[in-house]
């Protein structure tokens, strides 16, 4: 039997860089390095208005796409195990006092204030402008009646598996994580020793901080529970990683603490983060409504990867509450999130954890924060699909009638496929039942403008359809979707909602 803690041949992440310690945390100033990759790939654009964040800010200069990274490099070796408990710094300290001076470190200090202006935007993409006289809108089409919807699952297990191109080996938001993961469900925590060696087990066969992360991050999801009696009742109470460990049942600060031991085990320097989540029981402020003290009833990580500070929430990642029942499913959008997206759903007490620099718009106040207008319903099978929750458009729940609307949809990196081959059919349903479908556009997206009758209300769902013919419609064309609604047996599955008003 071969050993499961032998290394992995695994494609390529960025090399891991050299962390300097930061400056003194409130009067410091930094350099804050333009945004690359991604982010420098969202600030050259810019979206339609209709929709638009009302937070968003002004969209910055950018430089061209960077190089390929160089190869990475060999990260170095677990700390020597030791049979002593490592509780403390002081003890870690005895054993081995270079880790225990790479946890003595601290998160960068805060970015730079961000500038006051009335009206602060995001950096977005650039799209075509809509024409400035629009075609009055053609009489609504006579459908046959389709076949019968299936009901929207809210919640559907998700999967970061998607296109990969030879580039995007080194892409966080399309790395493959399949091998980490299977290699994380390979210890149930029913057989588990200790807290120590079941961190030195699932990181043993990585080289890289980030996917020794991923695995600590995908064992949570399989053998932590979340505690719902204890969350309903109110009975809630101090745990220890061990505590977690033995009863299987947490709250969102068993996640985190139990994820910090085994990161620091695994000689990755980890913090917990405590702050206010939009989780469950959030509902958006109305407008004008007072704004609330700040509150704090949530927990998450603070990581360093590979020379990177990155926020993830193992707690959202391992399931969510559906009523007053807990669905265990995997999102891994809350490993992948970039600081700017976490932060749309975060407010850390110590703003330090927003780890959003000026060129990104900086830190974000509370009012701002619990203040955003509500965003549209984002269902599972947004995430799995690969879709950027950033750039969907409209960008706030409501949705006025008597005119054209602009729907906008991207994938999440430039490495992932828009080929038809590759992806499903994209439409609109409209309250009055009408389908339109998205089409890709100039800028590597799909879009749509669609005339909205006044006086229509109800819900408008961005959808995919999922089954045409009996078949998985991978594939399947806009135009043949359209000519054969009613005509062929074809399912769909929902990915975010709006209201028509």
């Amino acid at each position: 039997m071969s050993d499961a803690r032998a290394p992995m041949s695994r494609p390529a992440l960025p090399p891991r860089r050299s962390v300097p310690a930061p400056p003194p945390r409130p009067e410091s100033t930094i350099e804050v390095p333009a945004p690359t990759g991604i982010a420098a790939r969202i600030a050259s654009l810019q979206l339609n208005q209709i929709g638009r964040n009302p937070l968003d800010r002004e969209p910055k200069p950018v430089a061209k796409s960077p190089p390929p990274p160089p190869p990475r490099r060999n990260a170095p070796s677990l700390p020597p195990r030791s049979t002593a408990p490592r509780r403390t710094l002081a003890e870690i300290a005895e054993c081995d006092p270079q880790l225990a001076e790479r946890l003595s470190r601290r998160p960068p200090p805060p970015p730079l204030p961000k500038r006051t202006t009335s009206s602060p935007t995001v950096p977005a993409r650039r799209l075509p402008p809509m024409p400035s006289r629009l075609p009055t809108p053609p009489p609504e089409p006579e459908y046959e009646e389709p076949e019968p919807e299936p009901e929207y699952e809210e919640e559907e297990e998700q999967s970061d598996e998607g296109y990969q191109s030879q580039e995007s080996e080194s892409c966080m938001k399309c790395f493959d994580f399949s091998q980490v993961d299977a290699h994380a469900s390979q210890f149930p925590r029913q057989n588990v020793a200790s807290v120590r060696q079941l961190a030195l087990d699932l990181t043993a066969p990585f080289a890289s901080e980030t996917e020794k992360a991923r695995a600590l991050f995908y064992w949570l999801h399989c053998n932590i529970i979340y505690d719902v009696e204890a969350f309903f009742s109110g009975n809630l109470s101090a745990s220890t990683a061990e505590s977690t460990l033995r009863s299987g049942l947490a709250v969102c600060d068993g996640y985190a603490g139990l994820f910090v031991s085994l990161a620091e085990y695994a000689g990755l320097q980890a913090h917990k983060v405590t702050g206010h989540g939009k989780g469950v029981g959030y509902a958006a402020l109305a407008p004008g409504a007072p704004v609330p003290p700040e509150s704090s009833n949530h927990a998450w990580n603070c990581v360093l990867m590979d020379g990177e500070w990155r926020l993830l929430d193992s707690c959202w990642g391992a399931g969510a509450l559906m009523g007053d029942a807990y669905a265990q499913r995997f999102a891994p959008v809350w490993f992948t999130s970039t600081p700017s997206e976490f932060g749309k759903r975060h407010f850390p007490t110590d703003p330090s954890y927003q780890l959003i620099g000026e060129a990104d718009g900086g830190p974000i106040s509370w009012e701002e924060y619990i203040c955003a207008p509500e965003e549209p319903l984002v269902y599972g099978d947004f995430d799995s699909q690969n879709f950027l929750r950033d750039l969907l458009q409209p960008a706030t729940a409501e949705i006025q009638s008597g005119g054209w609307v602009s729907f906008h949809l991207f994938k999440q990196c430039e490495h992932m496929s828009r080929d038809e081959a590759d992806n499903y059919v994209y439409f609109i349903n409209a309250p009055d039942d009408s389908k339109t479908t998205l089409r890709v556009n100039a800028e590597g997206g799909w879009s749509a403008n669609i005339y909205m009758p006044r006086g229509l209300a109800g819900d408008v769902s961005l959808n995919f359809v999922t089954s045409f013919d009996n078949r998985d419609a991978k594939g399947l064309s806009p135009e043949k979707f359209t000519s054969s609604i009613g005509r062929k047996a074809m399912a769909w599955q929902g990915m975010c909602k709006w209201r028509l008003v």
